[in-house]
């Protein structure tokens, strides 16, 4: 027959140990998902020059077309970097140009970026982003040779 403890239960402080010992233990647990940040920056070079768009932008062509008025795309640089929550990335972009992302924290499957995009010295854009993880942004940025770069900017 088992003991009984003065409560009458039997096995009760062992399921009270375990119990917040589990939920320390959880607690304990290090969220990567939610920690870090994978974000990613397209440069693509629009212009009236021809009427091509690059093979590499398939998936959100129709996007570029309907958001900008150019005749051709063309993909000029991508880059990929994983930053925890406060830590700032630089990203180089053509024409000399930076742009700085910094994961800040939000719920659940949310990301926000805090964006700074300069040329050299002169700030060019500050803003925060708003987005689902594996979300996208498109950001119509400053002139480059005949046309303008737009940044595509995705984060998980």
């Amino acid at each position: 027959m088992p003991k009984r403890n003065p409560r009458g239960r039997a096995g009760a402080p062992a399921l009270s140990f375990l119990v917040p010992l589990l939920l320390l233990l959880l607690a304990a647990v290090p969220s990567e998902a939610a920690d870090t940040v994978s974000v990613d920056v397209g440069a693509v070079y629009a212009s009236n020059e021809g009427s091509a768009i690059d093979p590499a932008l398939g998936t959100i062509r129709g996007k570029l077309r309907s958001m900008f008025n150019y005749t051709s795309y063309r993909m000029l640089d991508r880059k990929r970097r994983s930053l925890a929550v406060g830590e700032t990335g630089e990203f180089d972009l053509p024409g000399r140009r930076t742009m700085r992302a910094t994961p800040l924290p939000a719920r659940r499957d949310k990301v926000r970026l805090s964006i700074q995009i300069s040329d050299g010295p002169r700030n060019l854009l500050t803003t925060t982003l708003g987005l689902r993880r594996g979300g996208m942004v498109l950001v119509g940025g400053p002139s480059h040779r005949a046309g303008v770069l737009i940044l595509i900017i995705s984060a998980e």
